[in-house]
């Protein structure tokens, strides 16, 4: 039965939602707000000046955070600050008071201790690599298990969703790509541009795209069509959907406008290929609803209530990327 077919349940509720023990986030910009805020505090305790810290995630059920290394279009030494966000979760890592640990692999998540998050690092702009595929093999052995192509702009690999719709990526950005898939990195395909998103999917590397929306609920350039939501599928890739209003829709944005593009991306590319990747410690807003970590069980909720089950909601809020990172 398709997901619009199905009735929704508009007496869930908080306390009739599924147990999110095993939620994954597969993008907040933690790191980077660190590094931006002096780093020594960590995230053992709850920061208020943080949208996620390791008491709210636990409370929340979270299991692993993708924790993405941002640089901006113009920062003047981004591969530096790559390198001082992944000491950053090297230190976190190092601290036994912080239960949050490295992961590298679907193996090392499977072995984490009850009550200990997942760390997984990611690049978020790879003009990082300031022209040299050396970094990669550097970021690998540090942990880093996704590579996000482009920002907004433009970089030396390709052009962002706010660049010339025409060009797509460069001979570097290729070769990037294929050196990444050889050391077991996947492509993260968020903010590239069409024409970058086709040439990156064509090149065969697993990929998936960390943190985007649907197009068709809300037309945004940094929302994915369904052609595009199509060709991912094809590919054996998913979606990680994202809570910032302004990818959602219009005033009001509520929970109730995360599940209609769940919905629509569940109907175009099936239900196992639909995760979240939230977005926060990078948006300055959520929907109605949703605070932080802690609220993962009312998304859960909302997310029954439209229609999905209990099994399905589980795979949203992790299992899908979990059974996905293990099968790449």
């Amino acid at each position: 039965m398709s997901l619009p077919e199905r009735r929704a349940n508009p007496s869930a509720s908080r306390s009739s939602a599924p147990p999110t023990a095993r939620a994954i986030d597969l993008h907040v910009d933690t790191l980077s707000r660190l590094i931006d805020l002096g780093g020594e505090r960590g995230i053992a305790r709850e920061r208020p000046d943080l949208q996620v810290d390791l008491p709210r995630a636990r409370e929340g059920g979270v299991r692993a955070l993708c924790t993405a290394c941002f640089v901006r279009d113009d920062d003047a030494a981004p591969r530096e600050r790559v390198r001082a966000m992944l000491a950053e979760a090297e230190r976190l890592d190092r601290d036994p008071a912080t239960p949050a640990r490295i992961v590298r692999s679907a193996a090392d998540l499977d072995r984490l201790p009850p009550g200990t998050i997942g760390l997984l690092p990611t690049i978020e702009n790879a003009r990082s690599l300031e022209g040299d595929l050396g970094s990669l093999d550097e970021w690998r052995e540090r942990g880093v298990a996704i590579l996000g192509i482009t920002w907004n702009g433009s970089n030396e690999l390709g052009v962002g969703c706010g660049g010339d719709p025409e060009l797509g990526l460069t001979d570097f950005g290729r070769a990037a790509i294929r050196r990444a898939a050889t050391l077991g990195m996947a492509i993260d395909l968020s903010h590239l541009n069409r024409a970058g998103f086709a040439e990156a999917l064509a090149l065969g590397a697993p990929s998936l795209a960390t943190h985007s929306n649907c197009r068709a609920i809300h037309d945004h350039r940094r929302n994915l069509d369904d052609a595009q939501l199509r060709a991912l599928a094809a590919a054996g890739g998913l979606i990680g959907l994202v809570l910032y209003p302004p990818f959602l829709g219009a005033d009001p944005v509520t929970l109730a406008s995360f599940v209609a593009h769940a919905r629509h991306a569940a109907e175009v590319m099936g239900v196992e290929r639909v995760a979240l990747g939230t977005d926060l410690d990078g948006i300055e807003r959520t929907p109605e609803g949703f605070r932080d970590h802690r609220d993962l069980p009312a998304l859960a909720a909302a997310l029954r209530g439209g229609g999905f089950t209990a099994a399905e909601v589980a795979g949203i809020l992790g299992e899908n990327f979990a059974g996905w990172w293990r099968r790449v």
